[in-house]
């Protein structure tokens, strides 16, 4: 998920990924005492995690993991792909992309279920069906909004190339603005940039329950969309794997249960999102610890509308089963 800027495509991401990653392969060499990096999208990603920026997972030999906030998505695959990141928290659908690009990457956890809503300022508006003849603004073309959409759309018997205007042009923060503003009338968007909406137009609603609509379409409780990835050449031991899932489990779990403690640290640490925002905005963003074996359905379940849809787009094919890792 990306928190800011309009979403690249996969296709142009990976490439300008690879170029990247020779860069920064160049000229930031990995550091000198050979801690291990936990790097994060700032953003909502970032937010469940907040935790570790404070107090950092240890390694079985005592040494501390080195926590990172990534500014964007493209430079944070450049860094996984060159190496520099040997644990992070990517969008389900690129880590597979870059799994079967041949970056050695496996599946940890799932740690952020879907946290989508379709917001509307149109009183007309109460079911999926309603949207026929209308825009909806989708931020994230080819991104697990967009793939989401067309499968609830099609459910709802409505062409999403036909039978209704979806848009792509503005980025989320655009959106979420236009949205509050009357600029724009329906509109998909993620957390925080649903609550920033919420929060600047009290009158916009949310009458279609996506996460509902998916289970009834799937029978999947819910669609996955944030994931824990390790580079299986980091030197890292079963022992230590198990320390950091278990880290970012206590993480989660204690951002959940103390929003207002979570928010304070977000905003120390500069994961992109000031306190109060993140505060309100937590118990939206269906943060979760799903290890990789228990997620598999889910996460294919998802991965089938990129392939169906887009089948570049997670390199062809759906992940193998030792991506899905299971740790002792």
């Amino acid at each position: 998920m990306k928190c800011s800027g309009f979403p690249m495509t996969k296709k142009s991401m990976l490439r300008s990924s690879l170029m990247l990653a020779g860069i920064f392969a160049a000229a930031l060499p990995l550091l000198a005492d050979g801690l291990p990096i936990l790097a994060a999208l700032k953003g909502p990603s970032g937010i469940g995690l907040a935790q570790l920026y404070e107090t950092p997972p240890r390694l079985a030999d005592g040494r501390l993991v080195q926590m990172v906030a990534v500014p964007s998505a493209d430079i944070m695959a450049a860094k996984v792909i060159g190496g520099e990141y040997q644990v992070a928290v990517l969008p389900i659908n690129m880590a597979a992309k870059l799994r079967s690009a041949g970056v050695p990457l496996v599946l940890g956890a799932i740690i952020g279920n879907g946290m989508l809503s379709l917001l509307t300022n149109d009183p007309g508006v109460t079911s999926l069906a309603d949207l026929r003849g209308s825009e909806l603004d989708v931020a994230g073309q080819g991104a697990t909004p967009d793939f989401l959409m067309r499968r609830l759309l099609r459910d709802a018997r409505l062409d999403p190339d036909a039978d209704l205007h979806l848009a792509y042009a503005l980025p989320y923060p655009e959106m979420a603005a236009a949205l509050a503003a009357g600029k724009i009338h329906n509109a998909v968007l993620p957390e925080p940039f649903s609550t920033i909406a919420r929060m600047a137009n009290p009158a916009l609603r949310s009458p279609i329950d996506l996460g509902a609509l998916w289970k009834a379409s799937t029978g999947m409780a819910d669609y996955p969309m944030t994931a824990l990835v390790f580079r299986t050449d980091a030197g890292l031991s079963q022992a230590d794997i198990r320390g950091i899932l278990d880290a970012v489990h206590a993480s989660i779990d204690a951002t959940i249960r103390d929003p207002v403690a979570a928010g304070l640290l977000v905003e120390k640490h500069e994961l992109g999102v000031k306190a109060a925002l993140a505060t309100v905005s937590i118990p939206r963003c269906n943060f979760t610890y799903q290890e990789a074996p228990a997620a598999r359905p889910q996460v294919e379940a998802l991965l089938s509308e990129f392939l169906k849809a887009a089948p570049a787009s997670i390199g062809g094919k759906l992940p193998e089963a030792a991506f899905y890792a299971r740790f002792k």
